[in-house]
């Protein structure tokens, strides 16, 4: 008997305020995925309890099952739906994501992780479902690779954990990393995963991109030829910010995926970018992401419904199908990173000595100036001088107790864990190399 498994994941760009229109389109989205048939789906950015009890509701007569994940002060955003009853859920917090001194990037301040639900589907046994949204990089200037490849080692051992488990394996989300990175490779070579979208488009690439240096595909062809999901020209949310127009050379990028383990009990037959048009009788797209869509066949002729043989070497701890070179190219990452931690805690100590003696040195001053006046009849001078001096005093000790808890809390948590990752990676590399 052969059946189906339908999965879309999509980034809904549902931040409070900051994000367009946003109850409209959530809105939107939510009847739009309601007229589709998807047995899972994975939402990203749903910031809003609100717009998740929206799509919950909306989605309901089909889709029965939902799980929205709580992390953070302001929560981790992300949603799964299912057809299939939901038999336990997960979440999975980064050790690293964003920055306290980044205050307007918020992603220090929200619980970035990785949530997963285990859902049985009749035909083949338990399936782990994952989403996932990894650290931004904000600009030209990646100072998040690091964190990124840490957090995507995270969901590598989590997925190969699932794996060892005899379960099926989908991982879905906003990876906020190209096909080239070393996240994508980590997802991949290490935690085992194939590339649904890639999997049936890698023999058209290459033809697609002669003809796309030949200036033969449109904006709108280029989406579905090289899975285009973010920085799209034809995205109105998107294009505004980086003063695209249709035609232009920046067709966008690839951030969003939906891996999953591959066995001959779940293959994908179909991969696709969706949600890529306008909201109806609108000008407005759905989210500054399109969404993907797979469809994998489920064949259940064999009794044995584990996606893999137990005793296959690529259950064992040490297993990994990443190069040495790619290692080296991680740490050498993660290394950098560490240098440029151990550098800003240092600027921040500094500052820190710097508003002490500062504090201390303004007190000398009120008392001196205390002892100045104190026979003087007009302390006019004096009061001026006392309200500007203790206003200095309160700045500098904020200034400092700042400096204090990211120089010194934050910066050595940042580096111990960076330190920790590098010792856990090359352990892994021991093993390679050997």
């Amino acid at each position: 008997m052969t059946n189906s498994l339908s999965v879309l994941s999509l980034n809904c760009w549902g931040l409070y305020i900051v994000s367009k229109q946003r109850q409209f389109r959530l809105r939107a989205i939510a009847h739009a995925i309601d007229e589709g048939d998807y047995d899972v789906i994975a939402l990203q950015e749903v910031w809003m309890l609100q717009d998740y009890e929206y799509i919950k509701q909306t989605l309901s007569p089909k889709i029965k099952y939902a799980e929205y994940f709580y992390s953070g002060a302001l929560g981790s955003g992300l949603a799964i739906f299912s057809r299939y009853p939901i038999l336990s859920s997960n979440f999975i917090r980064f050790t690293l994501a964003g920055r306290p001194l980044r205050v307007l990037e918020g992603d220090y301040y929200v619980g970035k992780g990785c949530a997963s639900v285990c859902v049985r589907v009749p035909e083949i046994g338990l399936v782990d479902v994952y989403t996932t949204h990894l650290q931004a990089a904000y600009g030209d200037k990646d100072d998040y690779e690091a964190q990124r490849i840490t957090e995507c080692w995270q969901i590598a051992n989590a997925v190969r954990a699932s794996v060892t488990q005899n379960r099926h394996v989908i991982l879905t989300g906003d990876f906020n990393s190209i096909p080239s990175s070393l996240c994508y490779k980590i997802i991949k070579l290490h935690g085992l995963m194939t590339d649904s979208w890639m999997q049936l488009h890698e023999d058209t690439l290459k033809d697609a991109q002669v003809r796309f240096e030949r200036h033969e595909l449109s904006a709108s062809e280029c989406i579905q030829y090289f899975g285009i999901t973010c920085d799209s020209p034809l995205n109105t949310w998107t294009k505004r910010v980086l003063k695209q127009h249709p035609f232009a050379k920046d067709i966008g990028d690839r951030l969003d995926y939906i891996f999953y383990s591959a066995s001959p009990h779940l293959q994908c037959i179909q991969s696709k970018v969706v949600m890529e048009g306008y909201i109806p009788n609108t000008q407005w797209s759905f989210s500054d992401h399109f969404a993907v869509h797979s469809l994998f066949t489920i064949n259940n002729t064999n009794k044995d419904h584990s996606p893999f043989n137990t005793g296959q070497d690529h259950i064992l701890p040490n297993y990994t199908c990443l190069t040495p070179s790619t290692f080296h190219d991680i740490l050498d990452v993660i290394q950098f990173d560490i240098t440029r931690s151990a550098r800003s805690s240092k600027k921040l100590l500094v500052l820190l000595g710097f508003c002490l003696i500062a504090v201390l040195a303004l007190f000398i001053v009120q008392v001196v100036l205390s002892s100045t006046y104190s026979t003087t009849t007009d302390r006019t001078n004096l009061i001026i001088s006392s309200i500007i001096i203790y206003l200095l005093i309160f700045l500098l000790s904020v200034v400092g107790t700042i400096a204090l808890i990211v120089g010194f809390v934050f910066g050595k948590t940042e580096q111990r864990s960076l330190i920790q990752y590098t010792r856990d990676i090359s352990n892994c590399l021991r093993h390679v190399e050997t």
